[in-house]
């Protein structure tokens, strides 16, 4: 059976309309083709996570499935996670509590491990009979081996939990997914890999048996063209000249900041930039920018490369993140 193909224009994460790029659709759709992870990596605010909210519901079109009940199952990574939190998770407390507590406990219960089992999303992925997207959401925090740890599980698609016995009477069910629990959890026959995209800010290296298994793809800064589609989309496309006006004030003012000889540390990402736009244009704000000059005022400026009075720019806390940027900025204005 041919691997199904993402293409077209779907919803992101926040309901606005998602634009990969070719080559990340090629990336996308090679993970696809040889059942392997997609790693993808880029500046925060990218749009790593909003491409498998898009992917999740451009598989869902492939597949003939309703786009609008397609999302991903998502595994957000903490410094403490195993790989086995990743698969399923195990109450030991609420166990230990009905067989020990009656009888606000639950004895009979107790007696049977599969009670306290739930599929977390990977496992899920795993064992479902219809192919969804896992997003594995900025592994490098996790703990070095969690990668390395996965490899088995997402190579052979099963895995077993441990805490349930060989044989067990009964049937019992994952109360989210309906996928019944066993030791051996076994994809069904013929079923689906999922395609899992994993996502990384390049905290730190990932293994390097994690990597080979992986179709990579660095989500570049978007160009001119593709921020001001973007901005365009979040706001609505319903806007007049002063909103058109403040898109290409703000796309002058990312342009100046992005400057490679300005040296930030942490130049203005995607995300910043669309809540930068969002707070100057929010009505009613004068209060708190009588103290700045005018967007329009400082983007000619930065359009005729002259010196900034960075401090004065409305809503400079949007876009700067790191004292160290200020302290640069304030070192490239002018002196007064």
């Amino acid at each position: 059976m041919a691997s199904p193909r993402l293409h077209g224009i779907h919803n992101g994460r926040d309901g606005a309309p998602y634009h990969p790029s070719d080559a990340l659709l090629a990336a996308a759709n090679t993970a696809l083709l040889l059942n392997t992870p997609l790693l993808l990596a880029g500046e925060p605010g990218c749009g790593k996570t909003d491409f498998a909210w898009y992917a999740a519901r451009a598989l869902a079109s492939a597949l003939g499935q309703p786009e609008a009940t397609a999302k991903p199952l998502e595994c957000y990574v903490r410094s403490d996670l195993r790989a086995r939190d990743l698969l399923y998770q195990y109450d030991a407390l609420a166990r230990f509590a009905d067989a020990q507590h009656p009888p606000s406990g639950d004895a009979q219960r107790a007696q049977d491990a599969r009670n306290y089992v739930t599929l977390s999303p990977l496992g899920i992925g795993l064992m479902s009979t219809t192919q969804r997207v896992v997003l594995i959401d900025e592994i490098d925090k996790a703990p070095r081996d969690l990668p390395n740890d996965l490899l088995r599980e997402m190579d052979q698609g099963h895995f077993a939990i441990a805490e349930i016995p060989d044989a067990v009477p009964g049937s019992v069910r994952d109360a989210a997914s309906g996928i019944e629990l066993r030791r051996h959890m076994q994809r069904p026959p013929d079923g689906p890999r999922p395609l899992v995209i994993v996502t990384s800010n390049a905290e730190r290296q990932l293994p390097d048996a994690f990597l080979r298994r992986c179709v990579f793809f660095h989500i570049p800064f978007p160009d001119e063209s593709e921020l001001r589609t973007i901005l365009i989309e979040r706001l609505g496309r319903g806007g007049g000249p002063s909103q058109q006006g403040a898109i290409a004030d703000t796309l002058a003012i990312t342009q100046a900041l992005r400057d490679p000889a300005n040296r930030l540390i942490k130049p203005p990402g995607t995300a910043e930039i669309i809540g930068f736009l969002r707070a100057v244009l929010e009505p009613g704000r004068e209060a708190d920018f009588r103290k700045t000059l005018p967007l329009s005022e400082l983007a000619q400026r930065a359009r005729n490369k002259e010196r900034m009075p960075w401090r004065k720019l409305p809503a400079l806390h949007c876009l700067i993140k790191l004292k160290d940027d200020l302290d640069t900025l304030d070192r490239l204005s002018p002196q007064t």
